[in-house]
C-alpha cells in the first residue's frame, strides 16, 4: 500500500542527541518503509524536551534519517509535539491539513500501537485513513499498564469532544491536558 506520508514518533534521546533504543527502532522502521517505497514523504515529531539541551528530538530524528540516505527535502520536522496527542494534533494542523494527504502511516513502538491508533484516529477524524505500525522489542508488562492508564486519561480528557474537530480538540488540549495547559510546561497557543 502507498501512503501520502510516514509520521514517526520520537521516544527519548540523551543530552547530546543520541537517540535511545526505542527512538532508533522507530526511525529505522520509518526509513525502512521509506526505502521500500511505501511513501515518499517523512514527518519526524518532537520538541526540545530536555532542560539540559537545546536539541529538538524531531530534528535529531530528521538528521538521523538523512544520514541513512533519506533526502532532506522529503522530511518535515514537526517540533511542537510533546507527546502522542501533540504528535497527532500538530502534524494535522501544521502539515497535513495544508496538503491533500489523507492516507497516513504512523510509526511508533510495538507496545504503543493501539493507543497511538486510538489517538490519531480521534484527532484526525473520519476523513483520514490511518495505519499504525510498531518497531519491535520494547514491549513489557510495565509499559502495557502505563499504556492502559494513559489511554484512560486520554479518553477522560477528550470526553464529549467531536473526533476530528480541530477547534474543540485545541480548546481541550490547551485547557485540560497537563503537557499543554501550562501546569507542567508552558501553555500552547496556535
Amino acid at each position: 500500500m502507498k501512503y501520502d506520508c510516514i509520521i514517526v514518533l520520537a521516544n527519548e534521546m540523551d543530552i547530546n542527541g543520541n537517540l535511545n533504543a526505542e527512538s532508533l527502532g522507530r526511525i529505522n522502521l520509518a526509513c525502512e518503509q521509506y526505502f521500500n517505497k511505501v511513501s515518499d514523504k517523512l514527518i519526524t515529531c518532537g520538541w526540545d524536551y530536555r532542560k539540559d539541551s537545546e536539541l529538538f528530538i524531531g530534528n535529531v530524528l530528521k538528521s538521523y534519517a538523512i544520514n541513512l540516505g533519506v533526502p532532506a527535502e522529503v522530511i518535515i520536522a514537526e517540533l511542537n509535539s510533546r507527546d502522542t496527542v501533540g504528535d497527532a494534533f500538530f502534524t494535522k494542523v501544521n502539515i497535513i491539513e495544508k496538503t491533500n494527504w489523507k492516507n497516513l502511516l504512523v510509526v511508533t513502538s510495538d507496545y504503543h500501537v493501539l493507543r497511538t491508533a486510538k489517538i490519531f484516529n480521534f484527532i484526525y477524524g473520519p476523513s483520514y485513513e490511518i495505519n499504525v505500525i510498531g518497531a519491535p522489542g520494547s514491549e513489557s508488562a510495565e509499559k502495557k499498564i502505563s499504556e492502559e492508564k494513559s489511554t484512560i486519561a486520554f479518553e477522560n480528557t477528550f470526553k464529549g469532544v467531536e473526533p476530528g474537530n480541530d477547534k474543540e480538540i485545541f480548546e481541550r488540549l490547551s485547557n485540560s491536558h497537563p503537557f499543554y495547559n501550562g501546569k507542567i510546561y508552558s501553555k500552547i497557543t496556535l
